[in-house]
């Protein structure tokens, strides 16, 4: 857990404005196990499927804070902020990674919510 004098002692930190979130949370992975037959060759196969719609993967390196200036590529041990704009909420799926991290939309709304971002470099 984060606390007020973990984010008050942040290296870096960034403000991203007006964000349109348009992937929306996958329904899970469907596992399933194969068994194939070729020429009295048995093999046993396993793969994993992602069942729904695309999650949406944002790089640091493309996006521009308030004043235009691009982000690094590599931020440390980053924390993201969501500021909603609109009703319809967005969130972050998973942990976040030193070049980017997976947002997605509620899944209830029809259209792409805009969000703010407040990215927070929260160091080593």
């Amino acid at each position: 857990m984060n606390t007020g004098f973990s984010l008050a002692t942040a290296k870096r930190s960034w403000y991203v404005p007006d964000i349109q979130v348009w992937g929306t949370e996958g329904w899970g992975d469907f596992e399933y196990l194969l068994l194939e037959d070729v020429d009295s060759v048995q093999s046993v196969l396993f793969d994993k499927k992602s069942i729904g719609e695309n999650n949406q993967l944002i790089k640091y390196a493309d996006l521009r804070d308030f004043r235009g200036n691009l982000l690094p590529a590599q931020i440390t041990n980053p924390k993201i902020i969501i500021k909603n704009r609109t009703e319809k909420s967005a969130f972050v799926i998973g942990s976040e990674s030193d070049d980017g991290f997976t947002i997605a939309r509620e899944s209830t709304a029809e259209n792409p919510v805009p969000v703010d971002l407040y990215i927070i470099e929260m160091g080593a």
